[in-house]
C-alpha cells in the first residue's frame, strides 16, 4: 500500500503543485544540491555543470572539463538521480547528462485482489547540449533531450528543446541576466494515446554577486501558458573561500498550505556547500510543507 500511495504522489503531486494539466510534469522537479538550495533560482547563474538543466548558456564560462553526480531523496521513498559532464572546447561547450526516477516496484493485483506478480514505474531524461560564447558578455545554449516513461508494461516518449542567454552586464560588475524557454517539443508515443502537451517553462532572471559581501544573489520569474508567474529568490553566502550556506524561497509554497503548523517552511530551501581541491560537495533540503521535504546531496568534479 505504501508503495502505492508512493506512485500516485510522485505522479500526481508535481501536478498539484504546480496546476499543470500538461503531461511530464517531473521535468520540472529541480536537480542539483546548490541550484535546489537557493529556491532554484539559477536561470542567470553560470559556470556551473548543473546549468545543462537550468540554462544551458552557463555552460560556455566553464574553462574546464566539469561533471556532477546526484541524489533526490524524494517524497514517499520515490528514488531521483542525475549526472552530468561538461566538455569545453574552443568550438564552444558540450555537454550530455542523464535523468532518472525510479518509482520502486509495485504488486500487480486482479479485481479480486489476488496478486499477478509485479510491475515497476520511471522516468528517464536524456540531455545533448551545446553552448558558446558571442560577442564577449553574450552566452547562448540549447539542449537537445529525450524523454521515457514507463508504467507496467506501458510507455511512453517525447522530444524537446530548450533554448537560454545569459548576458554578463557591462555597466555593473557581475551582473548578469538570464532567460531561457523549456520542454519545446511534442509527445511521440502516448500511454492511452491521447497525447499532452509537455510542461512549456519562460524563466527571467537576474544575479549579482556583490563586491563588499561574500553574497551571490538570484531573482527568478518563472512562467508558463496556463498559470500565473511563480517568483524564486536565493543568495548563497561564502563563510570561507571553501565552504557555503544557501537559501532560497519560492513562491510555489503558497500553493502548499493546508493549516498545518508546518506551513511556515512551505517554499523555503537551505544547503551548504564545502569544496575540496577540485571537488565539490553539497547538501540542499526544500521544503514543502506537510507534504514533506525533499534532501539532495551532489558532489561536483572540476579537472
Amino acid at each position: 500500500m505504501r508503495k502505492l500511495l508512493s506512485l500516485f504522489a510522485a505522479l500526481l503531486l508535481p501536478t498539484l503543485a504546480l496546476a499543470q494539466s500538461a503531461g511530464y510534469t517531473f521535468l520540472r522537479t529541480p536537480v542539483g544540491a546548490r541550484p535546489a538550495a537557493m529556491a532554484a533560482s539559477f536561470v542567470s547563474v553560470s559556470k556551473d555543470p548543473h546549468s545543462i538543466y537550468y540554462n544551458p548558456a552557463g555552460l560556455a564560462d566553464l574553462s574546464q572539463r566539469a561533471a556532477t553526480f546526484g541524489y533526490i531523496n524524494n517524497i514517499l521513498d520515490v528514488q531521483d538521480f542525475f549526472g552530468a559532464y561538461v566538455m569545453p572546447h574552443k568550438q564552444g561547450s558540450y555537454g550530455f547528462a542523464l535523468q532518472y526516477t525510479d518509482y520502486g516496484d509495485f504488486t500487480r493485483t486482479n479485481e479480486f485482489g489476488e496478486e499477478l506478480g509485479s510491475f515497476g514505474a520511471n522516468n528517464v531524461v536524456a540531455y545533448f547540449s551545446y553552448s558558446r560564447t558571442h560577442a564577449e558578455r553574450l552566452l547562448l545554449g540549447g539542449n537537445v533531450k529525450y524523454l521515457r516513461s514507463t508504467l507496467a508494461d506501458f510507455s511512453s516518449d517525447a522530444v524537446a528543446l530548450d533554448l537560454g542567454a545569459i548576458y554578463h552586464s557591462s555597466l555593473f560588475d557581475n551582473l548578469s541576466f538570464g532567460a531561457g524557454i523549456f520542454n519545446l517539443g511534442r509527445v511521440r508515443k502516448a500511454f492511452d494515446g491521447r497525447k499532452e502537451d509537455l510542461p512549456l517553462t519562460f524563466q527571467f532572471g537576474v544575479s549579482k554577486r556583490l563586491a563588499h559581501l561574500p553574497l551571490l544573489y538570484s531573482l527568478t520569474l518563472v512562467g508558463d501558458p496556463d498559470e500565473n508567474l511563480q517568483f524564486r529568490a536565493g543568495g548563497e553566502f561564502s563563510l570561507s573561500p571553501n565552504a557555503f550556506l544557501r537559501l532560497g524561497y519560492n513562491t510555489l509554497g503558497r500553493d502548499q498550505k493546508v493549516g498545518t503548523d508546518s506551513d511556515r517552511f512551505a517554499g523555503l530551501s537551505i544547503g551548504l556547500g564545502l569544496d575540496y581541491r577540485q571537488y565539490k560537495f553539497d547538501y540542499g533540503m526544500s521544503s514543502f510543507g506537510e507534504i514533506g521535504n525533499l534532501n539532495r546531496l551532489s558532489m561536483s568534479i572540476i579537472f
